[in-house]
């Protein structure tokens, strides 16, 4: 019995040795680098457009598996709308700097006259400064959001950049719709002034504003400041309707819609902030005597006859002169018009 067990042993082994000699064990396959979950959502995503489905989910949006627009909308905002808008800001303030440094400060020919003028209300001066400053912050956060991955993650780092990110955007979100208000009362306020004036304002667009030395007749509002009244009140109309779209997504809106508002925010706010700087510029920097009138609302009767001789001529009679607390020279006034 021990004999034929331990026979029956051998021929089990010398039989699984034959086979194994066969048919050796192939090589384990070799697992590819590509995960197979995302060959499926290539392969989904081959197409042109969105193709939507059938859902109970009811919220816009909600029938289409994937977004192929929102992902053209985010390369075309990384690829070209971020370096294009980053180019055009550095292009604007080097213009901007050049001119200085060949103009430099543009002094009153005749110096101060000790004489003012009333130019602007209180209510003026507090509506035009409420909407620079809302523009500002807004501007300013604006950029944060769009440019500052690029220009901040490098100095705060990633986690620095969101808590900076997130305040920006906090403030964007709730300061935007009080810019509507603002920008409306500045729109009532001064487009009485603004309206065109075309053969003065041709005029003054041809001899480049005198800046160049020939003087150019200007009424209450040169072409220049009416250029950038329409300017930010039809541009600023577009900034503001996109913005709301943006800050309110419960009315409905698809994806495709947030899209193209949010196209259109960003084209029009970039075009606004780039202007601006030449506004800002000429408001504070480039002219003596400027800044003050929208600071005190009073402007000097020389810088009246030079700037905007038209509108002197109507208010001249108005002149008083300049209480001796406020008559300091200007900063600048001992600088050479040809100084940087």
């Amino acid at each position: 019995m021990r004999v034929h067990t331990l026979l029956m042993m051998v021929c089990l082994l010398l039989v699984g040795f034959q086979l194994q000699a066969a048919d050796p064990p192939s090589k384990p396959p070799e697992l590819s680098s590509i995960a197979p979950g995302a060959e499926l959502w290539r392969d989904v995503r081959q197409r042109d457009q969105d193709v939507t489905g059938t859902t109970q989910v009811r919220s816009p949006g909600a029938d289409v598996l994937i977004n192929v627009s929102g992902q053209a909308w985010r390369e075309y905002r990384m690829q070209e709308l971020i370096p294009l808008s980053g180019a055009a800001i550095a292009i604007v303030l080097f213009v901007i700097l050049l001119f200085r440094l060949v103009r430099g400060r543009i002094m009153l020919e005749n110096g101060r006259s000790g004489l003012r003028i009333l130019r602007f209300t209180t209510n003026q001066r507090v509506a035009h400064w409420a909407t620079a400053i809302l523009f500002s912050i807004l501007g300013l956060t604006g950029l944060t959001l769009l440019l500052g991955r690029s220009f901040l993650i490098p100095v705060f780092g990633a986690e620095g950049f969101g808590t900076i990110a997130a305040g920006a955007k906090f403030l964007h979100d709730y300061l935007g719709p009080v810019f509507v208000f603002a920008l409306t009362w500045l729109f009532v306020l001064f487009v009485r002034d603004n309206i065109p004036s075309p053969k003065v304002d041709l005029q003054w667009l041809l001899k480049g504003g005198g800046l160049f030395g020939k003087h150019a007749h200007a009424p209450r509002y040169n072409a220049g400041e009416k250029l950038w009244f329409w300017l930010a009140s039809i541009v600023g109309l577009a900034v503001i309707i996109s913005g709301l779209v943006l800050d309110f997504p419960i009315f409905g809106q698809t994806r495709s819609t947030m899209e193209f508002y949010h196209w259109v925010h960003s084209i029009a706010a970039i075009v606004l902030i780039v202007v601006s700087f030449g506004h800002i510029y000429m408001g504070t920097a480039a002219l003596e005597a400027t800044f003050e009138v929208m600071q005190t609302g009073y402007c000097d009767s020389n810088w009246a006859k030079e700037h905007h001789d038209l509108w002197y001529d109507e208010v001249k009679d108005s002149e008083e002169p300049v209480p001796q607390q406020q008559a300091q020279p200007d900063p600048g006034a001992r600088q050479s018009t040809d100084s940087a």
